[in-house]
């Protein structure tokens, strides 16, 4: 929370992944159109409603960013959404909410791990507080753990063979996670 990081490089970031929003929400609706149980269909959409508000709340807090869809991707950002995408229509609901698991979860436990080593003055009085409290907000978290509880029903009643295939997904959506964060940083 010492404010170092470059902002050249979180406005990049933030350009993104306000583009990486839009397909995530895509491929969370595309997934629950895909369930049958109404009430995991129902949480889906909510999990891809605050999924797509994040847009909103950046452009409210972040209006020096040039926040728009008329950027490009970065080649991370597109392996990423590809993915998404590739995995919401072509693949299993067990398989496609495996791949997206990872940016959900990753997310919950930098907030997490952030939290725990700073104090709220701290955040007041930091370049990012409105980022930080985007991602820390309790709506935040219930749609984390909303989208974990579905994940995780899926997983239990999956059989060995389904397993593996969720463990694949997810560990190439976890590679894609780290390439995306890491590209944010390397390319701004």
């Amino acid at each position: 929370m010492n404010n170092t990081l470059d902002y050249e490089k979180f406005k990049f970031y933030l350009q993104q992944d306000f583009l990486y929003l839009v397909d995530c929400t895509r491929a969370l609706l595309i997934i629950a159109a895909k369930v049958h149980d109404i009430q995991i269909m129902s949480s889906l959409i909510n999990v891809a409603r605050g999924t797509f508000d994040v847009r909103r709340q950046y452009k409210e807090h972040f209006g020096d960013c040039d926040l728009s869809d008329n950027h490009k991707k970065s080649r991370a950002c597109s392996a990423f959404t590809d993915f998404f995408m590739r995995a919401a229509y072509h693949s299993s609901v067990a398989e496609a909410l495996s791949s997206s698991y990872p940016c959900f979860n990753i997310y919950q436990i930098i907030l997490q791990n952030m939290m725990s080593e700073v104090t709220s003055d701290e955040v007041k009085n930091s370049k990012y507080e409105g980022w930080i409290n985007i991602y820390n907000s309790k709506a935040m978290n219930a749609a984390i753990d909303e989208f974990t509880n579905v994940t995780n029903k899926f997983y239990k009643k999956a059989g060995d063979c389904e397993k593996r295939r969720m463990h694949e997904f997810f560990k190439r959506g976890l590679e894609l996670e780290i390439l995306f964060w890491d590209e944010m940083y390397s390319l701004a």
